[in-house]
């Protein structure tokens, strides 16, 4: 016979954000509580609202089962004396395991004998592990940011109201500081009742339905889809559902009914991201579009937190709090449009970027300066030099106009509406919205070479003053976001792609910044940490594309720039089980640890008429004929032809011969084939099975 087990945590309202991590959190503790102590895994059902918490467990027996426990002592040697009497070491060991001296055994492993504890564990009724575990269950959920209540000590994201424990119809008992368990859950806030007495664990949902909670948040999330589009139907518009905001309403309410709201036609000829920014950020509406999805309606929908009474009252605050929302909306983008591009020049040289690192006025100068010398970089012509310029020159503005202010998120999309109201070319609006992106793994890449080259003199930019203020991330801590630049320069380089190299780029962002600011940087010792911040997000890029670690880490430790690397990873891997590539890179590497060990001095050379062996010459020979270039393929091609002349190089002469002159050519034709494939990658990383 199987039993059920249901854990219900009553609380305060949990922020919406925080109830899914909470759900796996706790479905893995039930986990990890079965596994510890040999449980089978139950069937689990998890259950969340903003105001409660809980998991149901199903299938689990009423004991564990016994079991015989076997641990391994130490050596027979040290166990026992000469006379065969247990060691004072033996007894220790016995005391430890709850046997007696007598009881211990004597087992041969792996040749050698060793002292054995065995006994019998009876298996303990799994209500009484329940009663231990479940106020760690609790206590180990992790938040952002916990509170402390009242007069205790324990601290979690909200005060923990009630909890319920049942074991079948059985009361477990579960105590923290501030509750005891019971078995007493709550309805809805206003729409059930106070107490909810539950009789047995199975049928808890059922229950707390009639009481007006819905306590499934996919069954929650789903009946929003359900109402919505049933609204869609009979109003004839069509509803956006933002993942992000579906979510985020799903745990905000316990009995959903969604409704439909309008505002004032006069507020449409403020932008549509201003509009959806202010219902679907800031007062969790979901926006209404005409039938098509493209064009914004003078409605939106939202979801109460209750059943369809009183509907009209419900609709008619949320359209009062809407409309003043718009109507500040609309004085901002109002008072913007007076004001021209050097107003908003003034007010960049006002505001600090970071301490001691100048004005976001002067941070715009260095983003002008970056920008070009990376369009030109790219060898974009002088005419796209100059749009690069003005992109730069602009990217920023939208920073200090009220709307932006107001609503951070628009930063950007405002900059391109201002500019083309004010008749910039198209590449340059867009340019100012697109330098932002990507903004995340999956965005999308700008979609001009002019704008990526501010993209990347954005990033390096914010990356060169926050390293040289110290400022670098340490652990999850990234305050600045800084990760997220790094990764944005890795992704637009290699997502467009750029034959950009980050040594170069580095050390143009901080010798802008040290010119502009006078700071006698340490440049050298900043780009080394810079190079090093950058390489671990290409191993990231590389990790998200499936290449594999060893050839990510083999790339990385070469000369060539990230496109480089990527096109040599992606070249290596139809080669890798090869048992041909696996002799060449053998070959190689055999050079490379030669050359490590015994490295010769620079000016050394090679002294020809001294190239007495045939295996000698043919090996020069090779290595003259080896081509510099970053193409993978010729690479590829000249690694396979490198294989059959050294391993019959090292197999014809002695490398570190007595006569110094032909120790030195050897030792030279080593170090000649180091240098050409160190240039490219380290074929020492590379772990290969081929045989």
């Amino acid at each position: 016979m199987t039993h059920s087990y249901l854990l219900e945590i009553g609380l305060e309202e949990v922020p919406a954000q925080l109830l899914l991590p909470a759900c796996t959190q706790l479905e893995a503790a039930v986990k990890a509580f079965c596994q510890a102590h040999q449980l089978p895994e139950p069937g689990l059902q998890v259950f969340s609202t903003p105001r409660r918490l809980a998991v149901l467990a199903s299938g689990l027996p009423e004991r564990q089962t016994d079991r015989t426990l076997e641990v391994k002592g130490p050596p027979v040697e040290h166990a026992q004396d000469a006379q065969g009497q247990w060691t004072k070491a033996a007894e220790g060991f016995a005391r430890k395991n709850a046997v007696t001296a007598a009881d211990l055994e004597v087992r041969e492993v792996s040749g050698k004998a060793y002292v054995f504890a065995v006994r019998q564990e009876s298996g303990r009724p799994v209500p009484e592990l329940l009663t231990e575990a479940v106020p760690g269950w609790i206590s180990g959920l992790s938040f952002p940011k916990n509170m402390r209540w009242g007069p205790y000590r324990m601290r979690f994201i909200r005060p923990i109201r009630w909890i319920v424990s049942l074991w079948d119809e059985q009361v477990i008992p579960v105590s923290l500081e501030m509750v005891q368990a019971d078995r007493k859950s709550r309805g809805h806030r206003f729409l059930g009742d106070r107490e909810v007495s539950l009789s047995q664990a199975t049928g808890y949902e059922e229950v707390l339905k009639e009481q007006f909670v819905e306590a499934d948040a996919e069954q929650r999330r789903a009946s929003i889809v359900t109402q919505i589009r049933g609204l869609e139907q009979q109003h004839g518009f069509h509803v956006k559902l933002e993942e992000d905001l579906l979510q985020e309403v799903t745990n905000l309410v316990e009995w959903p009914t969604a409704l439909v709201g309008s505002f004032e036609e006069e507020f449409l000829e403020v932008p549509a991201p201003v509009l959806v920014t202010s219902m679907a950020t800031h007062q969790r509406y979901f926006p209404v579009f005409d039938p098509s999805g493209e064009k914004l309606q003078p409605y939106f929908v939202t979801v109460r937190n209750g059943d369809s009474r009183s509907l009209d009252t419900v609709r008619l605050g949320n359209e009062k709090v809407l409309r003043a929302r718009l109507s500040d909306a609309r004085f901002f983008y109002q008072e913007d449009r007076k004001r021209d591009f050097a107003y908003f020049g003034q007010k960049a040289e006002q505001v600090v970027f970071f301490q001691k690192r100048g004005s976001q006025g002067q941070r715009i100068e260095r983003l002008r300066r970056l920008s070009r010398k990376i369009a030109a970089e790219m060898a974009l012509d002088p005419s796209r030099q100059e749009q690069a310029d003005r992109i730069a020159e602009l990217c920023k503005f939208d920073l200090f106009t009220q709307m932006v202010y107001e609503f951070p998120e628009l930063q950007g999309v405002m900059g391109e509406d201002y500019a083309r109201l004010k008749a910039e070319p198209e590449l340059i609006c867009r340019g100012i919205r697109e330098h932002y992106s990507p903004r995340n793994a999956e965005d999308s890449l700008p979609g001009d070479l002019e704008t990526v080259a501010v993209a990347l003199a954005d990033r390096l930019d914010q990356l060169a003053v926050a390293f040289s203020l110290g400022m670098i991330p340490t652990g999850s801590a990234d305050p600045y976001a800084l990760r997220r630049a790094a990764q944005g320069v890795v992704q637009v380089i290699l997502g467009w792609p750029l034959n950009l190299n980050f040594s170069w780029l580095v050390q143009q962002a901080l010798q802008e910044l040290d010119a502009q600011q006078k700071l006698e940087l340490d440049v050298n010792g900043l780009q080394g940490e810079l190079l090093k911040f950058l390489d671990q997000r290409v191993r990231w890029y590389f990790q998200e594309r499936g290449i594999r670690h060893d050839v990510a880490e083999s790339v990385l430790g070469g000369a060539q720039s990230p496109l480089g690397q990527l096109q040599l990873a992606q070249a290596l891997e139809p080669h890798l089980d090869r048992s041909s590539f696996k002799k060449a890179v053998e070959a190689v590497v055999r050079c490379i640890n030669i050359s490590a060990k015994t490295p010769l001095p620079e000016s050394a050379s090679l002294v020809p008429e001294a190239l007495e062996h045939a295996a000698e010459q043919m090996l020069w020979s090779t290595v003259q004929a080896l081509q510099e270039g970053t193409d993978p393929e010729v690479f590829l091609g000249d690694l396979f032809r490198m294989a059959p002349p050294i391993t019959e190089f090292f197999e014809a002469v002695l490398v570190m011969d007595p006569d110094p002159v032909k120790q030195q050519n050897r030792l030279f034709l080593c170090s000649q084939v180091a240098r050409w494939s160190t240039a490219q990658l380290d074929l020492r990383a590379l772990v290969l099975s081929g045989s």
